[in-house]
């Protein structure tokens, strides 16, 4: 039977009984049909889990007894930022929900020339909507930590901080690879464009704050390809997938 892993904020002690929130409750008695007894698994972003029953069930409200706890954690020795210009919803969507799985450790979403239009009315409910895929995503392939997010910036504010480890950006004209770049590289941080990618200036840009361009082979990748690509060689070269 798969163990159920789901996120609580909140300290969490063992010996502890929690009493979980209203629709955290109504998924794992109405629509998991959890019954009485059953092991979950608990974190909350601050390092290792939790093995807690599932003690009582009063008005669809869930009641937990935090058990056990193991000290495991999953998070890969290559740190990984991803600086991902804003895309279109359902590709924004995909690149943060398999970033998070590919172990990044921080995701910097940027406005670009190429990112649609944006209301500034609803930017809040998107970063709100990409904290939960985050925290879905966490649950499901069961790391500990939370992915740091960043505010929402332009480009250029990114570009004029100071940055750290190795720096690369996707552009189609680049002689670098991939490989060649990110050779016994630590700390690597990928910036990527929107649909249609960066502007040649904003490649410029980057290459004048410290970032060494590279091309992906002769394909032309979208972009929530091109981030997941990237990120999966990373860690199969330098990471946790070798």
């Amino acid at each position: 039977m798969r163990l159920s892993r789901f996120y609580i904020n909140k300290p969490l002690v063992v010996g502890q009984k929690i009493t979980l929130p209203k629709e955290l409750s109504h998924y794992l008695v109405t629509v998991l049909r959890l019954r009485i007894g059953v092991i979950v698994t608990l974190f909350n972003g601050q390092g290792g889990e939790y093995q807690a029953r599932l003690v009582a069930i009063t008005q669809k409200i869930a009641q937990l007894q935090i058990e056990v706890f193991h000290a495991i954690e999953r998070e890969s020795r290559l740190s990984l930022t991803l600086v991902q210009a804003i895309s279109r919803p359902e590709h924004m969507d995909y690149t943060i929900q398999k970033a998070v799985e590919l172990g990044v450790h921080q995701i910097v979403p940027v406005i670009t020339e190429r990112t649609p239009p944006l209301n500034p009315e609803i930017l809040n409910k998107r970063q709100a909507h990409w904290h939960q895929i985050m925290l879905s995503a966490c649950e499901q392939c069961g790391r500990n930590r939370l992915v740091q997010f960043t505010e929402i910036m332009p480009l250029t504010t990114w570009l004029a901080q100071v940055q750290s480890g190795r720096c690369i950006v996707l552009s189609p004209h680049a002689h670098n690879t991939l490989f060649k770049v990110i050779q016994s590289a630590h700390t690597i941080t990928l910036l990527v464009g929107a649909e249609g990618g960066l502007s040649e200036m904003e490649i410029q840009q980057a290459i004048q704050a410290g970032y060494q361009d590279i091309q992906l082979g002769p394909r032309i990748l979208r972009t929530e390809t091109a981030a997941t690509a990237i990120l999966a060689i990373c860690q199969a070269w330098q990471g946790d997938l070798r």
